[in-house]
């Protein structure tokens, strides 16, 4: 017997494909904004997955991923059920604007956080997107045991998967509260060898609260609704790769053998490049233009580097060099993606590298989450 799962108007039945919409809030113009649903359920009951993309305008590979992964193939041999949301953000897809115009700020940091919240004009003024947010997080905790989340990096970047920290609460029984953490954090791994891509792992435990990246999709998944969840970062976005589209696939069908959704061998995960040093790495956004400069990238995308080489030249708009002339990196690892351009103000990014980290997967909530 299969499991009854409903969102918005779209109902689960056994083999089939349905579809429907789910009721985001009301535009003062009178418009509804509305969430695509589908959800695929296997004549046989088995876990529950969600997956969702489409959360920043630009970035068209997650919704092209999604659409290519449901066939009636894939529904003929599945077990249990997929709940898919390919436009979080219609307003963004329709502007291919990374944040709707109608809230200028990063949707993806909008999901609950689980803090307690006293003060009732914070909470009055919450915007329409996190309202949204907070009910359809509650349908999510309520029927996924596992979600995937798609975006995109840059162009010409690596196709990865973000390793996210997994935290847990210093209040009750602590070490039962670790060890659920560690727990956790072993299935997130699991799903991410399982999907074969490269692995970054996120900021240390107190940048990434700082960041807000708990309360991103997957971030919210994992650490208020511990539920195992991954960020997938497909490279282009807004012209979507084949390859890493074809690779991208593979690989959610992996995690759903993995999940017990699906029968069969591994795929190879084909015509991308995966990084794998040997070692944890974590990203690093910090190697930035120290005043305005023209650069001219020395290495790209999947380049092994050594602390100390040069990575880029750097010249005035004349083409003469600055200083030493070259930007050097400052830790061994490799090159994730370049920054878009060559013309660069004091202070941008220039080149994304991953570097080796050797911070706690598993860590307490920072003292002050509480207050």
């Amino acid at each position: 017997m299969t499991t009854p799962l409903r969102l918005g108007t779209a109902a689960a039945r056994a083999g089939k494909i349905q579809y429907g919409q789910w009721d985001a809030f009301t535009h003062p113009t009178g418009q509804t904004e509305w969430l695509p649903v589908i959800i695929a359920q296997g004549k046989k009951d088995g876990p529950c997955i969600w997956l969702t993309a489409g959360i920043h305008g630009p970035e068209h590979t997650g919704p092209t991923v999604l659409y290519k992964l449901l066939t009636p193939e894939l529904v003929d041999d599945l077990q249990g059920t997929i709940v898919m949301l390919p436009a979080l953000s219609p307003a963004g897809l329709r502007t291919m604007s990374y944040v709707p115009h109608h809230e200028p700020v990063n949707p993806n940091r909008l999901w609950p956080s689980g803090r307690p919240e006293a003060d009732p004009h914070k909470l009055a003024a919450r915007t329409p997107t996190e309202r949204a947010f907070a009910r359809l997080f509650e349908e999510m905790r309520a029927s996924a045991d596992f979600l995937i989340d798609y975006h995109n990096a840059w162009i010409g970047s690596l196709s990865f998967a973000f390793r996210d920290r997994v935290l847990f609460h210093t209040k009750g029984d602590v070490k039962a509260n670790q060890a659920e953490a560690e727990k956790l954090a072993e299935r997130q791994m699991e799903m991410l060898e399982a999907y074969g891509h490269t692995i970054i792992t996120e900021l240390p435990a107190s940048k990434y609260i700082d960041e807000n990246y708990h309360r991103a999709t997957s971030g919210a998944a994992l650490l208020l609704g511990r539920i195992p969840a991954l960020t997938l970062e497909l490279g282009t976005g807004e012209l979507p790769d084949p390859a890493i589209v074809r690779a991208a696939v593979a690989g959610t069908r992996n995690v759903l053998r993995w999940a017990g959704m699906l029968n069969g061998d591994r795929e190879p995960i084909d015509g991308i490049q995966v990084v794998n040093p040997g070692y944890r790495v974590r990203h690093n956004w910090d190697i930035r233009a120290q005043e305005g400069c023209i650069v001219l990238h020395t290495v790209e995308a999947g380049d092994m580097v050594k602390a100390g080489q040069p990575i880029a030249e750097v010249r005035d708009v004349w083409g003469r060099p600055l200083g030493e002339g070259v930007i050097r990196a400052e830790h061994d690892g490799f090159v994730i993606g370049r920054a878009h351009g060559i013309y660069f103000y004091p202070g941008q990014e220039i080149i994304y590298l991953a570097i080796p980290d050797n911070e706690a997967i598993v860590a307490p909530f920072p003292d002050d989450y509480y207050k």
